[in-house]
């Protein structure tokens, strides 16, 4: 699904985005119950050419051209979008105060979190895989989370002294033994939704990810709900359980927003922890 939902927003974005440009600069107008308005590419011609008798030789601009002015100028927030989004991680990891270099103590918690996973997962038949994140990093303080920021995991080093690490980290575990963190890499390089207001001179910008944005918030949290059970095939069900019951002021979801959640990317921890309260982790075959 992830595939699909970046083709179709990026060809949402790329496709319908640029003939929209290229329509709202050429139109010559439009007219609606004998009420008829010019076009902007039209009137943007007509004062160039009342003003171009003042010139000498003046340059025998056109509808097209200008068009064509507006669609380098759209791919060129398009450029700018990527090097934002590609920038993001890094900026978003300084503000925070993050540390890439953990202590020989916190390293020494973090393997025997992951030893621990090591060690339950040949328990349970039909376990998925396991490996190492690339990269983590601390963030100090009394903090209880643990998120992706890009590709590194951020630990916050309260949890790292808590209980509750273990089965926090498996749920974080499944964002990189899967499409996730990339899918996340190319969702954050569309434009800003705050640069949609340029769509007022025809530079759609985010109409993608505006248009398919739903889908989007359905999909990431169908991804958060995938983690869990990722988490769960760990055997670490009930202990995540216990972790979203004890922690859920620290995670977002924990309280009632306006709307529901159809618009947001966390669904809410109780129906996390309904569903994983519902799941049940493959039993072993009998042996004949």
């Amino acid at each position: 699904m992830w595939f699909a939902l970046l083709v179709l927003s990026w060809g949402i974005e790329m496709l319908a985005g640029g003939w929209f440009l290229y329509y709202f600069w050429t139109a010559q107008g439009w007219s609606y119950k004998g009420f008829s308005q010019p076009g902007p590419g039209y009137s943007v011609l007509y004062t160039y050419h009342a003003l171009s008798q003042l010139f000498r030789h003046p340059y025998p601009l056109t509808q097209v051209q200008i068009a064509q002015f507006f669609l380098m100028g759209y791919a060129l927030f398009h450029v700018l979008a990527l090097i934002h989004g590609l920038a993001w991680p890094a900026r978003e990891r300084l503000k925070l105060g993050v540390r890439m270099q953990p202590s020989i103590r916190e390293v020494e918690r973090f393997e025997r979190a992951f030893d621990r996973l090591a060690r339950t997962r040949p328990a349970v038949p039909d376990a998925p895989a396991l490996r190492k994140p690339r990269f983590w990093a601390v963030r100090d303080g009394h903090g209880v989370q643990v998120r992706w920021i890009g590709w590194v995991l951020v630990i916050d080093r309260g949890l790292l002294e808590s209980q509750h690490f273990p089965a926090l980290l498996a749920c974080e575990l499944a964002h990189s033994n899967s499409f996730d963190l990339l899918t996340r890499t190319l969702f954050t390089v569309f434009p800003p939704f705050r640069w949609a207001i340029f769509t007022l001179i025809g530079i759609p910008n985010a109409c993608g990810k505006i248009l398919m944005y739903p889908l989007w918030m359905k999909y990431w949290r169908s991804r958060v709900y995938a983690a869990d059970e990722y988490a769960a095939r760990l055997g670490q069900r009930h202990q995540l359980i216990r972790a979203l019951d004890e922690l859920k002021w620290a995670f977002e979801g924990s309280t009632a927003t306006r709307g529901g959640r159809w618009l947001r990317e966390a669904p809410y921890i109780e129906s996390r922890i309904d569903r994983l309260m519902r799941f049940q982790v493959p039993s072993a075959p009998p042996v004949v």
